[in-house]
């Protein structure tokens, strides 16, 4: 109910104008939540994936909550730290909430010192999207199959750079499993990204890159890129042809890759379960889906409880192949 509503009814009720049930009426059309701009904080530069993602959502909740104002904050750097440290610095009000990936919650096991516990000041609110990722190469490294890849590996240890988005990062982790799981000796890269690292196996500087499909679908339709694999529990629909690591004995990389939103501890319940179904409900309009499906990502669609227990499920196994392989950030 606007303010100046608000006066008329009240000025109504006092001359006994409006009657108790219609007055009782008018109060339960207030909006409990949101009442003012809700902001989300994205711990990424503009035009990226995460970027592209909230922004999208954004949109849609800025309609369905009548104009009430949705604003994409991006406070890019520390590994998500800086972003995640604004939201929790935020009044608890359910006017400021945290828009990532799988980095935050991965933190404490890349880090001695995390100065905030991602599991118990985060909540898990919905997942906006979920997406396999794609392994490639380029007709340059003279390997056309994951088959072809670890074979040469093998026979030329040292030979093959992989690179990655980030010491830490699954695509980090993909490499550390693929050469564990198939005794190829693939040398780490990493770079500040998904994006330069594909851009360095187009130039020749890498033979392989982990990255989302919507990056390099281009490159792989004009024959500059091969798909070698995907993660996932099967095969992506997007690349139906394309086999998944489970499938070539590569295991940990079963659950989807996301982005989703969390709010800080102390929000009220009911503030996380509404922006959870309006999130729902935002990324299935389809309008949306389809330029999800573009970028070759799927709508999260799932509740509030489906979203934390895939959250939990990933950090476990995340954690669990990170303190294997002793890799840390400092």
């Amino acid at each position: 109910m606007s303010l100046a509503r608000r006066r008329f009814v009240q000025a109504a009720m006092a001359a006994g104008l409006v009657p108790a049930s219609l007055s009782r009426t008018a109060w339960a059309q207030e909006p409990a939540w949101p009442k003012g701009p809700v902001r989300f904080v994205v711990p990424f530069a503009p035009g990226g994936g995460a970027d592209m993602a909230t922004r999208l959502m954004a949109e849609k909740l800025r309609a369905a909550w009548g104009g009430t104002a949705a604003l994409v904050d991006n406070k890019p750097g520390a590994n998500t730290i800086i972003a995640a440290e604004s939201v929790l610095g935020a009044p608890r009000d359910g006017s400021t909430f945290l828009a990532t990936i799988s980095l935050t919650t991965q933190l404490p096991f890349l880090m001695q010192k995390v100065p905030f516990s991602p599991e118990t000041d985060l909540v898990p609110v919905a997942a906006i999207t979920t997406e396999q990722l794609v392994l490639v190469t380029s007709p340059a490294s003279g390997v056309k199959s994951f088959r072809d890849l670890v074979e040469a590996a093998r026979k030329q240890p040292g030979k093959f750079a992989f690179g990655s988005y980030g010491v830490g990062s699954n695509s980090h982790l993909v490499l550390i499993e693929i050469n564990k799981a198939s005794g190829a000796d693939l040398v780490h890269v990493p770079y500040k990204g998904a994006a330069p690292a594909v851009q360095a196996v187009l130039a020749g500087d890498v033979a392989l890159a982990l990255s989302n499909l919507g990056t390099v679908k281009q490159h792989i339709a004009a024959g500059r890129l091969i798909p070698l694999a995907v993660t996932g529990e099967k095969r992506y629909r997007f690349v139906p042809d394309v086999p998944t690591l489970l499938e070539l004995g590569v295991k940990g990389f079963e659950t989807p890759a996301w982005i989703g939103v969390f709010a800080p501890r102390g929000v009220p319940a009911s503030v996380v379960t509404k922006l959870g179904a309006d999130i729902q409900a935002a990324v299935a309009a389809p309008d949306l889906v389809a330029r999800l499906n573009d970028f070759c990502q799927e709508p999260g669609q799932m509740t509030t409880a489906e979203f934390q227990a895939l959250v939990k499920r990933d950090s476990d196994n995340a954690g669990r192949m990170i303190r294997a392989a002793g890799v840390r950030l400092e």
